[in-house]
């Protein structure tokens, strides 16, 4: 595989994608951010849709809440394991359409 971000947002911008976020990741971006835990959880996620967990909060045209105007993340520095770790330890089937940097 080989893979090249090209910072096109694509990725963020997966209509019905869900990111999920765990106990670490909230406290990780709510302190970045500068909510308390709670507030952050209130404010930015929501129950996922099998239940399971929460996912951060989307835009009504399913992008990503925390995408820029340029292409880039607000929360770069501290994004959820699902974002950093994408296409290394995961992608989905249509993982090669929806990426351009993407090539195997």
């Amino acid at each position: 595989m080989t893979f090249k971000c090209r910072q096109c947002g694509a990725c963020c911008r997966i209509k019905n994608g869900i990111v999920r976020v765990n106990e670490a990741e909230i406290s990780r971006i709510a302190k970045y951010l500068g909510f308390s835990d709670d507030d952050f959880i209130a404010t930015e996620t929501e129950v996922a849709p099998d239940r399971k967990g929460l996912i951060l909060k989307s835009r009504p045209d399913g992008s990503c809440v925390y995408l820029t105007e340029d292409n880039l993340c607000m929360i770069h520095a501290v994004k959820p394991d699902k974002c950093a770790t994408f296409p290394y330890e995961w992608t989905n089937p249509d993982s090669n359409e929806v990426c351009p940097g993407l090539s195997i």
